[in-house]
C-alpha cells in the first residue's frame, strides 16, 4: 500500500505546471523562527469525498512554538458541494480542532484532526504558503488537497 501512495504522489507531482514545479521542486529552506508560520491561510478546496466531487475554500488557523508544534483550527465551506460534519451530517461548511508538526528541516509538515480519522500531511514551500493533503479512510472518507497562502500572522490578528 505504500507503494501505491507514493506512486500516486509521483505521478500527481508530475501533473504540476512548470511554474508550479519550479517552487514545489525547489529545496527546502529551513527557517530559523518557526513560530513565524503562525497565522491565518487560506485555499481552494479540491477533492473527493462519499458525496462526491468536492470543491470549496478552505482556511487554516495556526499557531507554531519554537520547536514546530502546531496547534489551531481547519475550516472549509462550499457554496455548490458538500460534507459532512464529525457526527455525519450533511453540511456546507465545517471546522475541525487540529495538532501538527513540522520538521524545520525537511519542510514536512503532519497534521491530525481531533474526533476524526483525517490525516493531513504536506511540506512548508519556499514562498511561505504550505501545500496539504488531507486522506480520511471509513465510512464517510474524505481526499482534498490544499494549497494555503497566509493572508495574516498571529501579531496582526491581536
Amino acid at each position: 500500500m505504500a507503494c501505491s501512495i507514493v506512486c500516486a504522489a509521483t505521478v500527481v507531482s508530475g501533473c504540476s505546471t512548470n511554474k508550479d514545479r519550479v517552487a514545489r521542486d525547489a529545496p527546502c529552506k529551513p527557517l530559523s523562527d518557526l513560530t513565524t508560520l503562525s497565522g491565518s491561510y487560506s485555499s481552494e478546496n479540491i477533492g473527493i469525498n462519499s458525496n462526491g466531487k468536492h470543491q470549496g475554500t478552505s482556511k487554516l488557523m495556526i499557531e507554531v512554538d519554537t520547536d514546530g508544534v502546531i496547534t489551531g483550527e481547519r475550516s472549509w465551506e462550499s457554496t455548490i458541494h458538500s460534507g459532512h460534519t464529525k457526527d455525519g451530517q450533511i453540511t456546507k461548511s465545517d471546522s475541525e480542532k487540529i495538532i501538527g508538526v513540522i520538521d524545520p528541516y525537511s519542510c514536512q509538515i503532519g497534521i491530525a484532526e481531533f474526533e476524526e480519522s483525517g490525516n493531513y500531511n504536506g511540506r512548508l514551500l519556499n514562498d511561505g504558503s504550505i501545500e496539504l493533503v488531507l486522506v480520511q479512510s471509513g465510512e464517510r472518507p474524505v481526499v482534498i488537497r490544499n494549497h494555503y497562502k497566509k493572508t495574516s500572522s498571529m501579531a496582526n490578528q491581536k
